[in-house]
């Protein structure tokens, strides 16, 4: 009896397994979503970036990034949290007035994975209107909170046709407070197309406005222009 059952405990464990391993991947890929559009970047031969920036509105280092963007004349989008937006809204309306985008990040940064439908649409819609409310009328973009996904959030963002929003270069500015090392690896990873994850959220960001700030002289010396990431995928190839 237990060199039958062994066999089938063994399969059962590897069946487990490789279902964990699948749900984790569909989690984490940049490169496939089961449903809807999910861009990590934009397929052009022009020296265009999109500099995207996670958590915020987050007073005083949005600000200071918005006064590095204004000084070389560059747009960006920021993937703002809802409940962020609306204890701060001067910054927000700032962000609005100097022509960059806002996108959303959920309303309270959950991990959408693993709730149910009903909380992942509220996330979604409840940032959605504090933006229309703030004059927002094109197409408002989402970024899963942590860059996690799976099954629900993509089913529910291509029912609303809106496209998940992810990156292709990640400088890690989360986990270092060397704005040197944060630029190179921003420096050494672009290619035309290319969307930057950075954060403006979550603490001190003051090493991620310093290295905005280097990254934008270095690439602009070498031709490069900073768009929003609409303005981004409307030259894809």
């Amino acid at each position: 009896m237990i060199s039958f059952l062994a066999p089938l405990l063994i399969s059962s464990v590897l069946l487990i397994f490789l279902i964990r391993y699948a749900l984790n991947w569909l989690a984490t890929s940049y490169k496939f979503q089961l449903f809807g559009k999910m861009i990590s970047c934009v397929d052009t031969d022009e020296r265009v970036l999109a500099l995207t920036y996670d958590d915020g509105p987050n007073p005083p280092y949005t600000d200071s990034l918005l006064d590095v963007l204004q000084e070389f004349d560059a747009k960006a989008t920021f993937f703002a949290i809802g409940k962020n937006i609306e204890d701060n809204l001067e910054t927000t309306r700032r962000m609005l007035a100097e022509g960059h985008e806002l996108g959303n990040h959920s309303y309270s940064h959950k991990k959408l994975v693993n709730l149910s439908f009903e909380t992942v649409r509220s996330e979604i819609q409840k940032t959605d209107d504090i933006l229309s409310n703030l004059g927002v009328r094109s197409s408002i973009h989402f970024r899963a909170p942590y860059g996690l996904k799976r099954i629900k959030l993509p089913w529910e963002l291509a029912r609303r046709q809106k496209a998940n929003i992810l990156w292709n270069v990640d400088p890690k500015d989360y986990e270092t407070a060397d704005p040197d090392e944060i630029a190179d690896s921003i420096i050494r990873n672009v290619e035309p197309g290319s969307i930057i994850l950075l954060h403006d959220g979550g603490g001190n960001r003051s090493q991620t406005v310093a290295a905005t700030k280097t990254v934008l002289q270095k690439l602009t010396q070498e031709g490069y222009q900073f768009k929003t990431v609409s303005q981004l995928m409307s030259l894809q190839a």
